[in-house]
């Protein structure tokens, strides 16, 4: 019974002391030890020791006394009998991302409970690093993600960003019957005095699944900027082109010229410019939060976060890498392999990937992988996806999703994930299963209203896997 007692109160002792302080850590033994061992009264204790040893050590020590009774005969010295126990206090320092699906059909309970969810994640993570050995154990970013990712107004003019439209992928929305031409999208935002909301687009094969630092043409990150899209949606193929908020300044039949059409960007709209319809349109959601201890920022983000768009979980996923990760666009992360450190995150999604479906040339709507014609999106046998229905237009986004967590979890990078399904009634997900860490990595949620059961019991995983010990 000392022993039982003496190894949990140990290990209570080491979690709830987060300083070096001997006499906290005293304190805190015999408080626990006190509670959690019921002696007879012929049993007495008599000492408890609760130090700090060498390589984040907590030892501890009991001695119990008793007079015993032996064939019939009572000894006049009593016996004492005393134990030990060692802990280690863990000093690892993780870095997670928390990449939570933010579209249109989340709205409703199924983000309120989201929230509720990630709220409570990162309540018990910073409960965590409190009673770590470490300073700034637990480092949190937030990727909120829909058919884009948001990276916030505030990089405007990182040099990350393309600046001059020298990303190739910058000039595909403007083709017309003779082919691109060149157009600066910052240049068009402030030519119809209209900021760019900070969205960005996912970036062209193979950069749009590594963690290829941007330095110049393809792999700069493109700002987002949905073209205007052919004037009369009352008619014909009008009744889908929805993204029609400036005059195209041509007569022209053509679609691809009435589309692609740079200089209609140098009048002003026809009507306010909003993220439903203009050049921001899909660019609704919350951004990014980069690693934090800033508890209580990333609280208030969450419960701001909204829903909005369709879903490219390649995208978000790419980005919660981009959080961890120590090379730019922001390098906050540690160098990949660190001793004592450990990267992870956690992926939470309630649908299958999609490219949506429109009745009009341009096949869809526009998105972070651009329209579905430009081809942005690589196929599992190498060809370019142009067309097709949306089994199809999945299977390829999967694909890139698949290659995208092997890459995350190859041993150069050794990223965790944790993956969590919602409310997907119809057949399994095996790209999000495989996707996962390992099966223990893997939640299949079938009510939302578990979800914080289940980020709870993730955070109780990373926890005792990697702070305590």
């Amino acid at each position: 019974q000392l022993q039982d007692a003496l190894d949990a109160v140990a290990l209570g002792a080491a979690r709830a002391v987060t300083t070096t302080d001997t006499a906290a850590l005293q304190a805190a033994g015999a408080r626990y030890l006190g509670q959690n061992l019921a002696l007879h009264s012929d049993f007495r204790l008599i000492s408890s020791s609760f130090t700090f040893g060498s390589g984040g050590k907590v030892l501890a020590s009991a001695r119990i006394e008793f007079e015993p009774f032996v064939a019939g005969l009572i000894d006049e010295d009593a016996f004492s009998v005393g134990t030990t126990a060692e802990v280690v206090r863990a000093d690892a320092k993780l870095e997670i991302a928390l990449v939570l699906d933010n579209t249109g059909s989340m709205e409703g309970s199924k983000l309120t409970n989201l929230k509720a969810a990630a709220a409570s994640f990162v309540t018990t993570m910073q409960a965590a690093a409190a009673r770590s050995a470490a300073t700034d154990a637990v480092k949190i970013s937030l990727v909120p993600f829909s058919q884009s990712v948001k990276v916030g107004t505030a990089y405007r003019n990182a040099a990350w960003v393309d600046q001059a439209g020298a990303a190739p992928i910058n000039d595909e929305i403007f083709t017309t019957s003779g082919g691109t031409q060149p157009g600066n999208r910052f240049t068009f935002f402030s030519q119809m005095n209209h900021a760019w909301a900070g969205c960005v687009e996912s970036r062209a094969a193979p950069h749009d699944i590594q963690d290829t630092p941007p330095t110049a043409g393809a792999t700069l990150f493109t700002p987002y900027f949905a073209p205007d899209e052919p004037d009369g949606r009352t008619s014909g193929y009008g009744a889908d082109y929805n993204n029609d908020y400036i005059n195209d300044g041509t007569s022209s039949s053509n679609w691809r010229v009435r589309q692609g059409r740079t200089a209609k960007y140098a009048t002003s709209p026809k009507e306010s410019l909003t993220t439903t319809r203009g050049p921001n349109a899909g660019c609704g959601l919350l951004p990014l939060m980069r690693l934090t201890t800033n508890y209580a920022a990333l609280q208030t983000a969450i419960g701001n976060m909204n829903a909005i768009g369709s879903t490219n979980i390649p995208m978000g996923l790419v980005w919660g890498w981009h959080t961890l990760s120590p090379q730019a666009p922001f390098g906050d992360g540690v160098t990949y392999l660190r001793d004592k450190h450990k990267k992870i995150v956690v992926l939470m999604t309630d649908g299958d990937n999609t490219i949506s479906e429109r009745d009009t040339p341009n096949a869809s709507t526009y998105a972070g992988v651009g329209y579905v014609w430009q081809g942005r999106v690589i196929r599992s046998n190498g060809s370019r996806l142009t067309s097709g229905d949306q089994a199809r237009r999945t299977a390829a986004l999967d694909s890139r999703l698949a290659l995208l967590c092997q890459n995350m979890k190859t041993t150069s990078h050794d990223i965790e994930i944790y993956a969590v399904r919602v409310e997907v009634t119809t057949g399994a997900s095996v790209v999000l299963e495989n996707c996962a860490t390992s099966s223990d990595h893997y939640y299949d949620v079938q009510n939302a209203s578990q979800l914080t059961t289940v980020f709870n019991a993730i955070a109780g995983q990373i926890a005792n896997l990697h702070l305590a010990r």
